[in-house]
């Protein structure tokens, strides 16, 4: 079991499964529970995966812009079966520096990997979505797009790839374009998939009033897309669509397809995005990330569980259907989720404590209450910032967490028990 882009399931048999523990570092992986690895002077984690034979995949960016990857054993060594060295620098062509930006990744069923993110972050008009895949043994798939490389563009302006996920011989990408939330689809061979989205193997959406972000994606059992993010609407608001196969807007979901949430409530400045989706094995979706409350401006871990149908939840946090967790002195930000064996929610972020962030981990049980037997747990990575940005579940339910820390920063890994 692993924890994708196309989120996990609960065991139909969470009901007999034995009660978490308080999570604590794997002392069994890399040193003390945490391994790092430098990509020159700075390297991000932005996901990870777990390959069915248990080595873990992570992906992210270096300071030069470019798409890196590093695969690890189990035991959290660098895997030299992957390029010679365990890790993969792909530097996207582009005429602007700092080109690229890994931000999203998923695995095949034939253990290729898909990378999505942008190319040319820095705020011009040409950047894009850009794809690539690698063979399981780190080389860029020459049987995908353009030498490994698929790149969409969208007429609605500027766009940025936040999200993928595989679903048998399609990709799915999703972020934003313009002002608009984007997704697209490709075929196998890395073309855009001109039975979706009205003949353009794209669509986009206007959410909210203003502006809206998709950060995450997944794909629902009967092949329909979910995404999250974020809009503008009288604030920051968790924003979720869902489609069709075909690219349509669900009617069935939502209000015309959309879902806008008030975490935390309707007050001046509040704020909240969801980063990441996970679908129960019931057709509920949950949403976590981060937002604000009417009596502090500093952001809590959130997480929200919708209906089938996009209604909030009210079994969930108490008949409101979304649960903000305080964590540490400061802000407290969720950066992805997944779901347990158990049924239990587990969130990862960063939380602060004094002035640096530290690795954080929080479970809520399938109500939504807090799980003070696993924590939260918060790790300090060396003397700088540290902060989860994926989450992926092994099968005998450990939990690998990869970002950034140490200073300079490097992709750090590590891995929890219960």
């Amino acid at each position: 079991m692993m924890k994708i882009s196309l989120g996990l399931a609960i065991s139909a048999m969470s009901a007999l499964a034995a009660p978490a523990q308080a999570a604590s570092l794997d002392p069994t992986f890399g040193s003390a529970g945490i391994t790092s690895t430098a990509f020159g002077y700075y390297g991000a984690a932005a996901r990870v995966v777990i390959q069915p034979d248990g080595r873990i995949v992570t992906a992210g960016q270096d300071a030069l812009g470019d798409f890196v990857l590093a695969r690890y054993t189990t035991s959290g060594a660098l895997d030299t079966s992957f390029n010679g060295t365990g890790k993969v620098t792909t530097t996207p062509s582009s005429s602007c520096s700092n080109s690229g930006q890994a931000r999203a990744l998923a695995l095949q069923a034939d253990g290729k990997i898909v990378v999505a993110g942008t190319s040319c972050p820095n705020f011009n008009s040409i950047r894009n979505f850009t794809i690539y895949r690698y063979n399981p043994d780190g080389s860029l798939d020459a049987t995908f797009g353009s030498s490994g490389k698929a790149t969409v563009n969208f007429s609605a302006g500027a766009s940025e790839a936040c999200a993928v996920a595989v679903q048998g011989g399609l990709i799915w990408v999703a972020g934003y374009a313009g002002s608009d939330i984007a997704l697209a689809r490709l075929t196998s061979s890395g073309t855009l998939d001109y039975s979706f989205g009205n003949g353009s193997g794209t669509v986009t959406s206007a959410v909210g009033t203003s502006s809206a972000f998709a950060n995450s994606l997944v794909i629902q059992a009967d092949g329909k897309p979910v995404l999250a993010g974020y809009a503008s609407n009288g604030g920051t608001v968790f924003a979720l669509a869902r489609y069709t196969t075909t690219g349509a807007l669900d009617t069935t979901f939502g209000a015309g397809g959309e879902v806008l949430t008030h975490v935390g409530g309707t007050f001046p400045g509040n704020s909240a995005i969801a980063t990441s989706l996970a679908i129960q094995s019931d057709g509920k979706i949950v949403a976590g990330g981060y937002a604000n409350s009417p009596t502090t401006s500093y952001y809590r871990f959130a997480a929200v569980r919708y209906t089938s149908t996009g209604a909030l939840d009210s079994s969930f946090g108490s008949g409101t259907g979304w649960v903000l967790t305080t964590i540490g002195s400061g802000d407290a930000i969720g950066r992805d989720v997944a779901i347990d064996a158990a049924g239990g929610i587990i969130v990862g972020g960063y939380s602060s404590a004094g002035s640096y962030r530290q690795l954080t981990l929080n479970r809520y049980d399938s109500f939504g209450n807090q799980d003070y037997s696993f924590g939260p747990v918060a790790t300090t990575v060396g003397s700088s910032n540290a902060a989860v940005q994926g989450l992926a579940l092994q099968g005998d339910g450990k939990i690998v967490v990869a970002g950034y820390g140490n200073s300079p920063y490097t992709f750090v890994v590590a891995r929890y028990q219960q």
